[in-house]
Order: structure tokens, then C-alpha cells, then sequence
């Protein structure tokens, strides 16, 4: 309880500004605790496979999303830690906003080369991925229809189960719908269709 107590002093001692800062950087380090507990208990990696990512690999789960829930919270604990540090240390609350946004970029872009790195080191999947046609799977996240965007499924192929970009041609399919693995949508994705 002390701790607690320890805690909360220091929060009422500090200036608005580095409560902001701290606020940011625990915003942060709690969407990242909250991927790795994703990670765990669900097997997904928590981050999301909106339209609005930008990917330089042309594909999710590649590794190369510039934009994506875990490159945001590593910018975001990055600027909030790095802001209320240099806040602490006697910076006024601009120089240490500019810092924390300079010492977040450089944190997103090490987790970018990272991810990027690791990405390399795999192989395109393309001749790996083709093993899941024919196999049946569960839609994981909705798949719309008509080829209108993309879903993700997982499915059983390789020797592990793996969640997998995913299409259909007819309508849209719902999470916990079966399904089985048609063909290659592209190298990265998967058609699909309704088992019935």
C-alpha cells in the first residue's frame, strides 16, 4: 500500500504536463502488455489488419506495417516516457514534448527495423501457404463478400495452426464460421468459401 501511496505523491507532485507524459507513456506500456497477453492466451498478436495500415510488403502479418497497433504504442510509450523524463529533469513542457516526440520516432523506427528484419528472414510463404488449399479452417475475423476486403482465418496446414489473410467470393462470412481453403487469393491471402 505504501507504494500505492509513494506512487499517487509523486502524481500530485508533478506538473500537468508530466502527468500528460506519464499518462501517454502507461497508455503505451499497457497496449503493449495487452498484445503480449493476446499473444498468449489467444495465439493472435493483438494488432489490428485495418485498410488503413500502410504496408510496404503488400500483405498482413508480413512484418512491414508502418502503421500498426504495436508500432503506435511503442511511439506512444517512446513519447510519453521520454517527455516525462525530460520534463523531470528541468526541460520546459515544449522542449520536452519535442523530445518525446523525437525519442518516440526513434523507438517506432527500431521496432519498424525489427519487424522488417525479421520479416527478411523468412521466406515469401507462397509455396508454404498453397498447402492450406483444400484444408477447412474457422474465420478468425470477418471475411466481407464479394472480394471486398479481407478477413483472416485459421487454419491447420504446415504442422501448426496459423491465422491467415482470407476472401470470399460469396457473401460475407462471420468469426466462427467454417470454411474450407479454395485457392490463392495473391501471395499473402487465402480464398475461401462456406463449408456446408
Amino acid at each position: 500500500m505504501s507504494l500505492l501511496a509513494s506512487l499517487l505523491g509523486l502524481w500530485n507532485d508533478d506538473s500537468f504536463a508530466a502527468q500528460l507524459f506519464w499518462g501517454i507513456g502507461f497508455l503505451g506500456l499497457f497496449l503493449i502488455i495487452l498484445q503480449a497477453i493476446f499473444g498468449v492466451l489467444i495465439g493472435h498478436d493483438g494488432d489490428t489488419s485495418s485498410g488503413g495500415s500502410i504496408d510496404i510488403h503488400g500483405g498482413h502479418g508480413g512484418g512491414g506495417s508502418v502503421v500498426s497497433l504495436k508500432t503506435v504504442s511503442a511511439m506512444l510509450l517512446g513519447f510519453g516516457f521520454g517527455g516525462a523524463i525530460l520534463e523531470k529533469n528541468g526541460f520546459s513542457a515544449g522542449i520536452s514534448a519535442l523530445g518525446g516526440i523525437g525519442i518516440g520516432l526513434l523507438i517506432g523506427a527500431a521496432y519498424f527495423a525489427l519487424m522488417n528484419s525479421l520479416y527478411r528472414l523468412r521466406s515469401d510463404g507462397t509455396s508454404v501457404l498453397s498447402d492450406a488449399v483444400n484444408h477447412s479452417g474457422t474465420v478468425y475475423m470477418r471475411i466481407p463478400g464479394n472480394v471486398s476486403g479481407a478477413g483472416e482465418i485459421q487454419v491447420s496446414f504446415g504442422g501448426r495452426l496459423q491465422n491467415v489473410r482470407a476472401y470470399t467470393r460469396g457473401m460475407g462470412l462471420a468469426t466462427g464460421t467454417a470454411v474450407r481453403v479454395i485457392a490463392l487469393h495473391g501471395d499473402q491471402a487465402l480464398l475461401v468459401e462456406k463449408l456446408s
